[in-house]
C-alpha cells in the first residue's frame, strides 16, 4: 500500500512538473497580414507567480536561424528564470527579417516584421503581466540589424536594444527619425568577415554583398548624438580572462546623457559570433568567439540598467 501511494505520489509530480514546463515555454501562432506566423515564449513559474509587471525581452534570431535556434544559442531562458523576465523568440519568413537593407533591388524579405513584433508584444502581454515600461530587443546579424529597425520604427514600444554583429544599414538610416530616446548596447567583432566592423556591404555565402552598412564608428556616434551624450565616452579595456581566444574587450560607455545610454563593447580579433555562445560555425568562415564575457548576461545588466524615459 505504502509503495503503490508513493508510486502515485511520484507520478503527480512527473505529472505537475511536465506541466509546469509546458506552462513556462509555448509556441504561439499569430495571423499578421494574413500569414500565420509564430514566436516562441519563456516565463517560469516563479517570475509569473511574482504578480509584479515583467521586464520582456524579444531575442531576434540571425539569418537563416530559427527561434528555437536562437533559444539554445542566447540561454536567455535560464537568465530570464533567474533574473525575473520573460523572453519572446519570434520567427523570421524564410528565416530572415525585412530589416532595412536593400541589395539587388530588394530587402531580405518583404513582410512587415515590425508589425509582426508589436504583435508579439501584444500576445505576450495576454500570457504574463508584462511591464510595457520595460521591453527590450537584442539579435544577431540579420537579427542584430532587425533591433536597430525597432529602435528606429518602435522607440514608442523598446527601451533599449542590443544588436551584436550588426551596424547601421545604410538604407534603413535615412528613415530613423526618433523623438525618444533608445539605449543601445552594441557588441561588435573589428575581425568580424560577414559584416565588415568599418562598414561598407555586409558579405553573404561566397563574398555576395547582402546591403550596404555603416561602420561600427558610425553607428555608435549616431546614437550618442540622438541620446544627447554631450560628455566625452570612458574607455576601458576588460580583462583579458581567455588569453587563447585571439581576442580582447575594450568598452566604450557614453553616460551622463540626456536620455538613453550608449555603449559599445569592442571585440578587438572577435569574429561574427555572441560572445561566451558557441562557435557555430569554423571560425575560418565566421572568426572567432571570444570567451571574456558571456554576452547574454553583459546585455541583460545594460538592459536593467537604461534609464527610464
Amino acid at each position: 500500500m505504502m509503495r503503490r501511494l508513493r508510486r502515485i505520489v511520484l507520478a503527480c509530480a512527473v505529472l505537475g512538473a511536465a506541466a509546469a514546463a509546458q506552462a513556462e515555454m509555448q509556441t504561439r501562432t499569430l495571423v499578421q497580414g494574413q500569414i500565420s506566423r509564430t514566436y516562441i515564449f519563456y516565463v517560469s513559474d516563479s517570475a509569473r507567480q511574482t504578480g509584479a509587471g515583467l521586464p520582456l525581452v524579444v531575442a531576434l534570431h540571425g539569418g537563416g536561424g530559427t527561434a528555437e535556434q536562437m533559444m539554445r544559442f542566447s540561454r536567455f531562458n535560464a537568465l530570464a528564470a533567474k533574473e525575473g523576465f520573460a523572453v519572446a523568440y519570434p520567427q523570421g519568413i524564410g528565416r530572415a527579417w525585412n530589416d532595412g537593407r536593400i541589395f539587388r533591388g530588394r530587402s531580405e524579405t518583404d513582410a512587415d516584421d515590425v508589425g509582426f513584433i508589436r504583435a508579439v508584444v501584444a500576445d505576450a502581454a495576454t500570457l504574463a503581466p508584462l511591464d510595457r515600461r520595460r521591453f527590450f530587443a537584442a539579435g544577431i546579424s540579420n537579427g542584430g540589424f532587425m533591433s536597430f529597425r525597432l529602435a528606429c520604427a518602435a522607440a514608442d514600444l523598446f527601451r533599449a536594444i542590443a544588436p551584436v554583429t550588426a551596424t547601421m544599414p545604410s538604407d534603413l538610416a535615412p528613415h530613423c527619425k526618433l523623438a525618444v530616446p533608445v539605449s543601445v548596447l552594441l557588441i561588435n567583432g573589428t575581425a568580424d568577415p560577414l559584416v565588415p566592423y568599418g562598414g561598407g556591404h555586409v558579405r553573404g555565402p561566397f563574398g555576395a554583398p547582402r546591403g550596404a552598412i555603416w561602420s561600427t564608428d558610425r553607428t555608435i556616434a549616431f546614437w550618442a548624438q540622438h541620446n544627447r551624450c554631450a560628455a566625452a565616452p570612458a574607455i576601458a579595456a576588460w580583462p583579458d580572462r581567455d588569453t587563447g581566444d585571439g581576442s580582447r574587450v575594450i568598452e566604450t560607455d557614453w553616460r551622463g546623457c540626456a536620455g538613453g545610454r550608449v555603449r559599445l563593447l569592442r571585440i578587438e580579433g572577435g569574429g561574427h559570433t555572441w560572445p561566451g555562445g558557441t562557435q557555430y560555425l569554423p571560425a575560418g568562415w565566421i572568426g572567432t568567439t571570444n570567451r571574456d564575457f558571456d554576452a547574454t548576461e553583459a546585455i541583460w545588466n545594460f538592459f536593467k540598467t537604461a534609464p527610464a524615459r
